[in-house]
Formats: structure tokens, sequence, C-alpha cells
């Protein structure tokens, strides 16, 4: 009896695509989001249709605004508190 797959092997192309947007995946889901985005452009070279990609690369632009909203909000309490010790004493 033979082993047929239905499936086609992937292409070199598909491989460097898929192996490139597991590493920005694999850092997405620890949250290094500008390594990330770095694997999804490099991903994004050999396959710009990728919709997807192009997806979580939105996603890792809107969490790093986020992210840098964030620390500008705690850097202005630490600076006021800052200010606020030397009043004080």
């Amino acid at each position: 009896m033979t082993n047929h797959t239905s499936e086609m092997p992937l292409s070199t192309l598909e491989r460097d695509f898929n192996e490139l947007k597991m590493r920005g995946d694999d850092f997405f889901k620890i949250e290094l989001l500008r390594p990330a985005k770095s694997w999804y452009q490099k991903a994004l070279v050999l396959k710009p249709e990728a919709g997807e990609v192009k997806h979580l690369m939105d996603e890792c632009d809107r969490l790093l605004k986020f992210e840098t909203k964030v620390i500008r909000i705690l850097l202005g309490l630490a600076t006021i508190c800052f200010l606020a010790y030397l009043l004080i004493f």
C-alpha cells in the first residue's frame, strides 16, 4: 500500500516565509513587539500579499504606540513625585 498525501511539498519560498512568520509569532507571544515586527517585515518581503502578517504588523504598531503612551505617563508621574519630594524635603 502506498502512502499518498494530498498536500504538495512546500516551496523554498513558502518554507522561508513560514519560518520568518513563526519567529515573529514567537516574539509576539512573549510581547517582544519590536523583534516580532522585524521578523514580520522580513516575511512580507518574501510574500507581500500575506494579509495575516500585515494584520500582525499593524497590531505590533498599535501595541507599541500604547506602550509608548504608558511610558510617557509613568515618566510624567515619576517627575511629579520627584518634584514633590524635593519640595517637601
